[in-house]
């Protein structure tokens, strides 16, 4: 699956036009980290979103095992996660994230695309809108569990 492939897939980035979403691939990059690695921990500077391509990882407050399986799991393809990222330069990270496979992610520079969507503002708006509603099941999904 390439970044193109990979932002597609994505909810809010799914219905970015052609030369938007290909502007944003250029933004972003390929990570991959296996069973065990951090993401990030709580306290980290805050600059990229992340994209799941392949693998899972467990998002909480705690210290968190590599077999950890969370109500906040991010397990599908497309989902997306560390959207503080989007809220500015210094933001730092509010909650661990740790993978429980080996996992590729797609990391998309947080400030160029708020520029980027900035720039376009009736699709930036869009983009939020999803964003926000993903933003909301996630936290009533963590609540729940």
């Amino acid at each position: 699956m390439t970044v193109t492939d990979c932002l597609r897939s994505s909810e809010p980035f799914a219905e970015l036009p052609a030369d938007t979403l290909a502007e944003v691939a250029g933004i972003c990059r390929d990570l991959k980290l296996s069973k065990g690695e951090y993401v990030f921990r709580m306290g980290d500077a805050s600059k990229n979103l992340f994209i799941l391509a392949e693998g899972a990882v467990a998002l909480g407050f705690g210290e968190l095992s590599a077999d950890d399986s969370t109500g906040g799991a991010i397990r599908d393809s497309g989902d997306v996660f560390g959207w503080g990222a989007l809220v500015g330069e210094t933001n730092y990270r509010m909650i661990n994230a740790r993978c429980v496979q080996e996992t590729r992610l797609v990391t998309v520079d947080g400030v160029a695309l708020m520029n980027l969507l900035q720039e376009r503002s009736a699709i930036g708006f869009a983009f939020l809108r999803k964003l926000l509603g993903i933003i909301f099941n996630r936290v009533v999904l963590i609540a729940a569990s």
